[in-house]
């Protein structure tokens, strides 16, 4: 191990000293006070590279890698039309992941539009094998059935306690093929972008889609066992009734759980609905619910198990502002999105079929896609967090979900 790394790691650990460098590092960069950063021909800091620009740069080992970490609210964008022009030799591309499920759902489209502009180039995977704040290591579950990638491999990163996009990936490279791009997987996130899909395509050098592709699935063509076995079981168990509803209450990203899986669950039984969940706490005992148990189901299987449901039944999802927003937009499911907490950027994370309560405005969002909570709606969960109660859930669920 490089004393580089050494230092890196001891970065990571000591967030103050961390935060306090890269602050540092950011206003001496916005100072000007050196040249900008030179860099090869295929990628770029904070614009996108000059098409056919000839490469000015030595075509060596580190010619395959982002020369230095990035600054702060700086970005990437790659142009591979470039790389291989400049550079014959290059083999395949190595995408560095280091994200969630749902951010993982994100660029699923840019992935599919991206290997089909590069179906000669192999795309190997490369992926965080640690849960921390930024990454979870299902994402590679995910990608092993993404039939654009060859194969994937996971490797023991560390989160930057500032800046997500300065993951330590560098334990990635003993696994990287010579002549492999090393590519991590960015995109721009802030008030300014309009949805993390399309700067998705925008940082991979993919003409800007129109509308915003949702996310894309894959499925086996034989359910796996358990899959099987519960869409029959559900099946009969919620024959007769107004459809299905699906709980997704809980959010890694904000430490959150709502406190009245309970309540709500037992409202949307009474209301004529069966109800199943991924979040704890609703009523084991009634025959109207179940709990999805996340240890005998891959989350690919959850998703692949309310895909089939919807053939049968009437589908609906609840969802807080997590890995179903993304999900249920794959899925085509209409969805109450509870947004618990305020996110000015959440323009970046909404689909057409989400119906957002909140209690503050958003300019970005349509209008007609915001249901305004009263405040005799919720009560505080924190000074940040709301919970919204239960019967205003149910009754906002009817009006615009189940109409």
């Amino acid at each position: 191990m490089t004393k580089t790394h050494h230092l890196r790691r001891w970065l990571y650990t000591h967030r103050p000293v961390c935060v306090a460098y890269e602050t540092l590092r950011w206003l001496w960069h916005k100072a000007c006070f050196f040249a900008p950063s030179r860099t090869p021909v295929w990628y770029r800091f904070d614009e996108p590279p000059q098409a056919g620009a000839p490469e000015t740069l030595p075509v060596n080992d580190r010619w395959y890698r982002i020369s230095r970490p990035l600054y702060r609210h700086e970005h990437v964008f790659y142009n591979f039309d470039n790389a291989l022009s400049a550079n014959p030799q290059v083999k395949g591309l190595a995408l560095i992941f280091f994200m969630g499920i749902g951010d993982y759902l994100y660029t699923t489209p840019m992935l599919e539009a991206l290997k089909k502009k590069y179906p000669h180039l192999p795309f190997y995977a490369y992926v965080g094998a640690g849960f921390d704040r930024n990454n979870s290591p299902l994402v590679g579950k995910l990608l092993e059935g993404n039939p654009h990638f060859e194969k994937v491999f996971y490797f023991q990163g560390q989160r930057h306690p500032l800046i997500w996009k300065n993951y330590d990936y560098s334990a990635a490279f003993k696994d990287i093929p010579e002549g492999f791009l090393a590519v991590p997987v960015y995109y721009d996130y802030g008030v300014h972008i309009p949805h993390r899909v399309k700067s998705l395509f925008e940082t991979f050098g993919l003409p800007a889609p129109q509308g915003v592709p949702e996310p894309v699935m894959y499925f086996p063509a034989v359910p796996a066992p358990v899959v099987q076995d519960t869409l029959e079981q559900v099946s009969a168990r919620a024959k007769g009734k107004k459809g299905i509803v699906f709980l997704q209450l809980d959010s890694r990203g904000s430490a959150y759980t709502y406190p009245h899986m309970g309540e709500l669950a037992r409202g949307l039984i009474d209301e004529g609905y069966f109800v199943m969940s991924v979040t704890k706490g609703g009523p084991l005992d009634n025959p109207d619910y179940l709990e999805v148990d996340i240890k005998k189901f891959a989350i690919n299987e959850t998703w692949h198990l309310l895909s089939l449901l919807k053939q049968r039944f009437n589908m609906y999802v609840i969802a807080v502002n997590s890995v179903f927003w993304a999900a249920s937009a794959g899925l085509h499911l209409p969805n109450l999105g509870l947004q618990h907490w305020v996110d000015k950027k959440v323009h970046n994370l909404w689909y057409p079929n989400i119906q957002v309560v909140t209690d503050y405005f958003y300019p970005h969002l349509p209008k007609e896609k915001q249901v305004m909570a009263p405040s005799e709606s919720y009560t505080p969960h924190n000074h940040k967090i709301i919970d919204y109660k239960p019967d205003w859930v149910i009754k906002w669920f009817l009006e615009y979900i189940a109409k």
